[in-house]
């Protein structure tokens, strides 16, 4: 574990900055360990009986990864990554599995066995499309070969956004079809949904952007089922649709993870490593393993 202090630089410090600033300490998110993070290490500490010198040490890490834990979210795109130089405030990881009514993501059986390996919390999600239906799309995710019951699972996701393809105007012809089909593609959701649920015994989340919403699916509610938002921005996302809290907010969707090559998502939960546990099937003795 890499210990912080003034004139550190880089993603731990960046993730360092996002953990304090989601709890409300001010500071500026820049992945530059100056002045203004010493002062919010040190309020931080002070605030939970820690020694307040101003340095991200083992136990200021622990404290702050138990109250905002932070994760990601990968694919095919990511590559190879390196699981055992992973960082280690990384405590979740959701793997894209299936899109539409064929695609498996080729990476997902040796991710989901590095994820395992490390002891790391696993998540899973099939990137929907509107033009096939929901049986073949949810039979194509629950044939990947995950156990949704089994401690340190997250529930299954529901990727909604926006339809693209390797050809613009094809790209344009899918996202106007969700226009001109809503009521078809609400109920294909709810579809999806419902077999999701009744397959893994799980509550499935729904995984979209308050932009995407807004444009194709306004008025439309699925309140029952959790959020996961992604909204690059410095302050906690604003809310939409019915929903009333997320539970996962996607902060970053060019972020630098060491163990990851390139660019990766970036993740953090809303809740304690307690909370995490729970939604992840964990219990309390077994977290304590």
């Amino acid at each position: 574990m890499q210990t912080l202090s003034i004139g550190s630089a880089g993603s731990e410090v960046f993730m360092l900055q996002r953990g304090l600033s989601f709890l409300n300490y001010s500071l500026v998110i820049d992945g530059n360990f100056g002045p203004g993070t010493q002062a919010a290490v040190r309020q931080f500490q002070t605030d939970h009986q820690l020694v307040a010198d101003g340095i991200a040490g083992p136990a200021t890490w622990a404290m702050l990864d138990n109250l905002v834990p932070q994760g990601m979210d990968i694919s095919h795109f990511n590559g190879l990554i390196n699981f055992a130089q992973l960082s280690p405030h990384i405590q979740f990881v959701y793997c894209k599995a299936s899109q539409g009514a064929g695609f498996k993501d080729p990476t997902l059986s040796s991710n989901m066995a590095s994820i395992r390996q490390q002891g790391l919390i696993f998540g899973a999600y099939h990137f929907l499309t509107f033009q096939d239906s929901a049986a073949v799309q949810m039979q194509n995710f629950l044939s990947c070969g995950i156990d949704f019951r089994a401690p340190g699972t997250l529930p299954p996701v529901l990727d909604i956004e926006w339809q693209v393809s390797s050809n613009d105007a094809q790209s344009q012809a899918m996202n106007q079809y969700i226009l001109n089909n809503k009521n078809a593609c609400v109920q294909l959701i709810q579809d999806c949904l419902t077999q999701l649920s009744a397959a893994t015994g799980r509550i499935p989340m729904i995984y979209t952007a308050k932009s995407f919403w807004t444009e194709y699916f306004s008025g439309v509610t699925f309140p029952d089922y959790p959020l996961w938002v992604p909204s690059y921005q410095s302050n906690p996302p604003g809310l939409f649709g019915s929903w009333q809290a997320y539970t996962f907010w996607q902060y970053s969707g060019a972020g630098t993870v060491t163990g990851v090559a390139g660019q990766v998502d970036q993740d953090l939960f809303n809740g304690n490593k307690a909370a995490l546990n729970a939604l992840a099937l964990i219990s309390s003795s077994e977290a304590q393993v």
